[in-house]
């Protein structure tokens, strides 16, 4: 019997799991151009995952994992949301030695639910990568991405105008670059481009109305807030921070990225989030 009893352990064992919190801060919550209807918040986020890997060859691995994440605000809780999803990788290591090149690609998909039944919903990801680490101390890649949120419940509110807002498809682009100085600390730089929709929550707007494809009450951010969605924005996006490796097993990263987007309209907005992380992996 001892040889069925150790099996079931030794595939646990295969598993791995990561766990990550952040405490992260956002000065315009609702993605709105006016002052009048811009907000900021604190929030408290918290992540943990379980992965496996399998080998193809000895350059090549697929993976598939689960993962479930909370994000709560401290002032509009309404914003908070809570996310189960699966995914599944695929890796591959373009020759030998630290200086070859690695490809790769992801897919995943999320269960959504917030507070606000109006932000609920599926999201759907996929991106493929290429990245190359340099040598000892530089490390850079390029990922494209493609995003689809399907918001579950949709009730319009004005005739002949869809009622989901939340319900989002973009496509984008992401370089990511990071410097190591020392033994346990880096530097991270990014810069990206999204293309697609955007949801921007304001009070009862006549510009924006007129240039939104979907519409519905967004009462994360009080009564008389309005959910629209916006098509064909595009947005540059432009981060720096640092990492810090406390132990073989664990890391803290702070991170401040910016967000210039330009809608049709001119309903321009503009977004910066600040987070400090901390992961950890047993």
């Amino acid at each position: 019997m001892l040889p069925v009893a150790v099996a079931p352990a030794g595939a646990l064992a295969q598993w791995q799991a990561d766990f990550g919190a952040s405490l992260v801060y956002d000065n315009n919550l609702p993605q709105a151009q006016l002052a009048f209807d811009i907000v900021d918040d604190f929030g408290v986020a918290a992540r943990a995952g379980i992965a496996r890997s399998f080998a193809l060859d000895d350059r090549a691995d697929v993976g598939m994992g689960l993962e479930a994440k909370v994000l709560r605000y401290a002032k509009y809780q309404g914003a908070s949301v809570i996310s189960l999803g699966a995914a599944a990788s695929y890796r591959r290591k373009l020759g030998l030695g630290l200086t070859a090149p690695r490809i790769g690609a992801d897919a995943s998909l999320a269960w959504e639910d917030s507070p606000e039944a109006v932000r609920d919903g599926y999201r759907f990801v996929a991106s493929a990568f290429f990245s190359k680490r340099f040598d000892e101390r530089l490390e850079a890649s390029v990922t494209l991405a493609y995003d689809r949120r399907e918001q579950r419940d949709a009730t319009s509110v004005v005739p002949g105008i869809p009622g989901d807002p939340f319900s989002l498809q973009s496509r984008s682009v992401t370089l990511r670059g990071s410097y190591a100085f020392g033994e346990r600390a880096s530097f991270i730089a990014s810069a990206g481009a999204r293309g697609g929709d955007v949801v921007s929550s304001t009070r009862r707007n006549p510009q924006i109305f007129v240039e939104s494809a979907a519409i519905a009450p967004d009462p994360a951010f009080g009564p008389d807030y309005i959910a629209y969605r916006l098509t064909g924005a595009r947005t540059l996006s432009l981060g720096a921070g640092v990492a810090y490796e406390l132990s073989r097993r664990s890391s803290l990263e702070a991170f401040l990225i910016t967000h210039d987007t330009r809608a049709r309209g001119g309903l321009d907005y503009d977004v910066q989030r600040f987070s400090v992380s901390y992961a950890y992996h047993p």
